[in-house]
């Protein structure tokens, strides 16, 4: 009888630890600045940029995956017209204890990048382009009841015609 009281506490212990070490799922949404650098800057004014995003994460695990897709535009310079990035990335991220910001992570990952000019005058028509890029960054979670709130800085790197496509999107976000 023992014995069967033992395997019944281990069963339903293992039972009630299973379900909550099953992956969490969150949807983000961010808005902020996005702010050309180097030759990019040259080109075009700061914009901004609005991101979605899925995350999942293992509750105990340091790594977790994000799939954003991201809108960032610049008005360019010397012009009325701008350019449109569109984005589609897949980042891993990297957080936990190990950091020296306890509510700090890593997060980087590669992704596809399509270019539009935008404002155009009337009769000249606009083509788009993708680019494979990839970026890599820092930010700060912040814990509330219920939601989380978060602040992140990410260099994108797009190989383009020329010299690379290179800008920092800022952003303010919120995790459900």
């Amino acid at each position: 009888m023992r014995a069967l009281s033992r395997a019944a506490t281990v069963f339903a212990a293992m039972v009630m630890s299973a379900s909550a070490l099953h992956a969490q799922t969150s949807f983000s949404a961010a808005a902020g600045l996005a702010m050309p650098i180097g030759s990019t800057a040259d080109n075009v004014k700061m914009g901004y940029n609005a991101t979605l995003g899925l995350g999942i994460k293992p509750p105990l695990a340091p790594l977790g995956l994000r799939i954003e897709g991201m809108w960032n535009q610049f008005d360019n310079k010397g012009s009325t017209t701008g350019t449109r990035i569109l984005a589609a990335t897949a980042n891993a991220t990297l957080s936990g204890a190990g950091m020296p910001i306890p509510m700090g992570y890593l997060i980087g990952g590669l992704g596809i990048y399509n270019f539009t000019a935008t404002n155009l005058p009337t009769g000249f028509t606009s083509t788009s382009t993708s680019k494979v890029g990839f970026n890599i960054g820092v930010g700060l979670n912040f814990p509330l009841t219920g939601f989380s709130t978060y602040a992140e800085a990410r260099l994108h790197l797009v190989s383009t015609e020329g010299s690379s496509t290179k800008f920092i999107p800022i952003v303010f976000g919120i995790k459900f």
